[in-house]
């Protein structure tokens, strides 16, 4: 015989559930208060928790999405602002609707394991889960076209169910979203009757996600196949990376060698091939400083340009070095006038650097490197 346990959870998190045992034809065979015990204690049959429905957000709207998984997120973002905060959250969804409308339950993630937790301690692991609001039945339109309400009492809070509508609140705060509308009140059998046709056809499972039974099931060698092959991936992605990133290094210099040979080619003599395109490029730069009055000549023109109009300075030797800078032995009448030598060679296009200064004859002999600038 299959039956059906239905599991109403208390509004306070120490309150014993009380339960409705339904037989294959949706009647009543049992009822009762549901004490602490082990699962192995009660008859296996098909169990249905059914939670308060002030402690979820309930809502209808248009979610497309690849996967469930994805839907999901889809749907908790257009709820995020509607929710006191939507870190932890937990959402469900129905399959859509003939208009695509898809019914969207949130809640706290850490409270529905808490209602999970408790409905083991009492020896049921539940097959369903829905909140009150959404077991009661959705009513059909008056034939005045004024919607109706189906209401329903548990506890002390009065659950609320209406066309796309449902809610769970303080009788008060029903009766002001309700006003004038028409309500028809569920209790006794008709309630009992409205809860077995839940059963039977539920508005949603919150048994989704992370709370799915079908991902709690032991891992099985297919279940492993993918995270060893993702951890596998993880391992060698830096070694895929870094070979990665040396073949890019190594195109991107070949591509800068390439370049920089044409140019070379360009500023060469016609026909002459680029062997080494560093040392090759100097010596024309070279060839053509001196051919412009540049290269050694330049720098030795410069000298004596510059230490012409001063009467008291001589060049004693000159010295052209293999790297193109000159080293030069500059006599004038004393220290002092060092400074405003460096300074007039600097304003005619020289760098000067002063190796030493001794004393000849009485004059003062400064060795100086100069280089074009």
């Amino acid at each position: 015989m299959n039956r059906t346990r239905i599991v109403l959870a208390g509004a306070a998190p120490d309150a014993e559930p009380t339960y409705l045992i339904l037989d294959e034809l949706g009647s009543v065979v049992g009822r009762g208060i549901l004490p602490v015990q082990e699962a192995s204690a009660l008859t296996p049959m098909r169990n249905v928790l059914v939670i308060p429905g002030a402690e979820v957000l309930v809502r209808w709207a248009p979610v497309k999405a690849a996967s469930e998984a994805q839907a999901r997120g889809a749907a908790l973002a257009l709820l995020e602002d509607q929710m006191t905060s939507a870190q932890g959250a937990h959402v469900a969804l129905s399959p859509p609707e003939a208009d695509g409308q898809r019914l969207i339950v949130a809640l706290s993630a850490a409270r529905m394991q808490a209602w999970l937790d408790h409905a083991a301690l009492h020896g049921v692991t539940p097959d369903l889960v829905i909140p009150d609001c959404l077991a009661l039945p959705e009513p059909p339109d008056d034939p005045d076209g004024i919607p109706v309400i189906v209401t329903a009492a548990f506890g002390a809070l009065t659950a609320v169910r209406g066309q796309r509508l449902a809610f769970t609140g303080e009788p008060d705060l029903v009766a002001a979203i309700v006003g004038e509308r028409p309500a028809q009140a569920l209790t006794g059998p008709a309630l009992e009757r409205a809860l077995a046709d839940m059963a039977v056809s539920p508005a949603i499972n919150l048994l989704q996600g992370e709370f799915d039974p079908a991902r709690r099931e032991p891992l099985g060698r297919r279940d492993l196949r993918r995270p060893a092959v993702l951890a596998l991936a993880l391992l060698i992605s830096p070694l895929i990376l870094w070979g990665a990133q040396a073949a890019a290094d190594h195109l991107r210099a070949r591509q800068a060698e390439a370049r920089a040979e044409a140019k070379v080619a360009a500023i060469l003599p016609q026909g002459t091939a680029v062997t080494d395109p560093a040392a090759q490029a100097q010596a024309q730069l070279d060839a053509l400083a001196l051919a412009s009055g540049g290269g050694a000549s330049g720098l030795a023109a410069k000298l004596f340009a510059a230490v012409e109009p001063m009467d008291q300075v001589q060049v004693e030797s000159l010295i052209i070095m293999p790297d193109g800078a000159a080293r030069a032995a500059l006599s004038h009448a004393a220290y002092s006038d060092g400074e405003g030598l460096a300074q007039a060679l600097n304003a005619s296009g020289l760098s000067v650097r002063v190796e030493g200064s001794r004393e000849e004859g009485g004059r003062v002999i400064s060795d100086v490197i100069l280089g074009a600038r």
